[in-house]
C-alpha cells in the first residue's frame, strides 16, 4: 500500500489461464492485505480478461521493503491461498 511503511510479509498476484504472471501484483503487510486482495479481484473482474482468473496470496520469506521490488528468487514465497474471481 503507498504510503505504509510496515514491511511486506504478502505477495498478491492476479494469474490467469493464459498468463500466469499477469504482470498485476503487489507487496503488502498484514494491515493491508485484505485491502490489496480486493483491489486486484475488484480490477481483475472489471477487465474479464480471463474467465479463469485467480489471486494468489504468497507468504514471503525475506520480509522486503515496500519501496523494494526488485526482482525475487523462483522459491522465497509459499503459496497460503488462491481466490477464484
Amino acid at each position: 500500500m503507498p504510503g505504509c511503511g510496515r514491511l511486506s510479509c504478502f505477495h498478491v498476484r492476479l494469474e490467469t489461464a493464459s498468463a500466469p504472471d499477469d504482470g498485476r501484483a503487489g507487496d503488502s503487510c498484514g494491515a493491508h492485505l485484505a485491502e490489496v486482495v480486493q483491489e486486484l479481484a475488484s480490477w481483475a473482474r472489471e477487465q474479464r480478461r480471463d474467465p479463469a482468473s485467480q489471486v494468489v496470496v504468497y507468504a514471503m520469506t525475506d520480509g522486503r521493503a515496500n519501496e523494494a521490488s526488485g526482482p525475487v528468487e523462483p522459491f522465497d514465497r509459499l503459496a497460503l491461498g488462491t481466490i477464484p474471481i
